[in-house]
């Protein structure tokens, strides 16, 4: 009974997620690698390793966008 109302539940509230490599313009092929290792495995590890990664990517494609545009203003 209890079994059966979690899985009902889950399928009414639960929603189907597709990343693609699309979807955000950070995004990029170790990105996704990452991501499907960890999905895979399910391991907090590779948890720890795909979260790092996502952080230093942000990180260097928003500093490249500041710095492009700040160089655009100063008319670099």
């Amino acid at each position: 009974m209890l079994a059966t109302n979690i899985d009902s539940t889950w399928l009414r509230y639960s929603k189907n997620v597709n990343t693609t490599k699309h979807s955000k313009a950070w995004w990029d092929e170790d990105y996704c690698k990452d991501l499907n290792k960890y999905q895979q495995s399910q391991s907090l590890e590779d948890w720890k390793n795909f979260k790092k990664m996502v952080k230093k990517t942000k990180h260097v494609f928003f500093y490249d966008k500041i710095d492009k545009i700040t160089n655009k203003k100063c008319g670099l």
